[in-house]
């Protein structure tokens, strides 16, 4: 029973050791790359058009700081806990691979390799009325980046090498309160006016050289990120 029990001691804390080594691997980030500490919860209120439809973004991008563990290369996912939502879906997006969720839960985006900074275009879309004017309310989400580890399952009957992404450990987490009072000026288009695309890719995150029937996420050299329906 000892020996079990110590046994049982020793996993507990290599493995808690193991989650604490990919704190900071991968961080959130504004544009310019400077980092958001981790815990941090921060309030977004600023509107921008996106098609027909409002929508707040959260201005986050992930950073790569140190994405490696005893010699290997982690990639990343983001873990979106939806803790409140009056309406509308949260976009999330990683390496331009997205997402919606339009309900309480928690939702995990794609994993891959992350060498540079990245927009992850996470937003709240809002809901509209019958005249389709945008519905005041909130909508708070935390956002956790997880360092993933890439292992081989072996070939397929194709001799096509398969693989599965597995969970490491979080590495930094942020709480993003969104807010819309009716009333907050709309910016972004504007703001897009004198932009270049600088990338263009479709829902699945394959980068198209051209728009495409769907969703287009395009890429713009001020920084932003705007989708749109063709």
């Amino acid at each position: 029973m000892k020996k079990i029990f110590t046994l049982f001691v020793a996993l507990f804390c290599s493995v808690a050791m193991f989650a604490q080594d990919t704190k900071g691997m991968f961080e959130f980030a504004d544009k310019n790359g400077n980092v958001v500490p981790n815990g941090s919860t921060l309030t977004k209120t600023e509107v921008e058009k996106s098609g027909k439809r409002l929508q707040i973004n959260t201005g986050l991008f992930v950073k790569p700081v140190k994405p490696e563990l005893n010699g290997e290369k982690l990639g990343a996912k983001l873990r979106v806990e939806v803790e409140n939502l009056d309406h509308g879906t949260i976009q999330y997006c990683l390496l331009g691979s997205c997402s919606a969720a339009s309900e309480k839960g928690t939702f995990n985006s794609t994993s891959n390799f992350v060498d540079k900074l990245d927009d992850l275009a996470t937003e709240w879309i809002m809901g509209t009325d019958k005249e389709g004017k945008a519905l005041k309310g909130e909508a708070t989400v935390k956002l956790t980046l997880v360092a993933c580890k890439k292992v081989s399952l072996g070939l397929d009957e194709f001799d096509i090498e398969q693989f599965e992404w597995q969970e490491v450990g979080d590495c930094s987490s942020v709480t993003v309160k969104f807010v819309y009072d009716g009333t907050t000026a709309i910016n972004g288009v504007a703001d897009n006016t004198n932009a270049t695309v600088v990338a263009r890719y479709a829902a699945d995150g394959t980068r198209l050289s051209a728009p495409q029937k769907g969703l287009n996420i395009v890429k713009l050299s001020n920084g932003k990120t705007v989708k749109y329906i063709k």
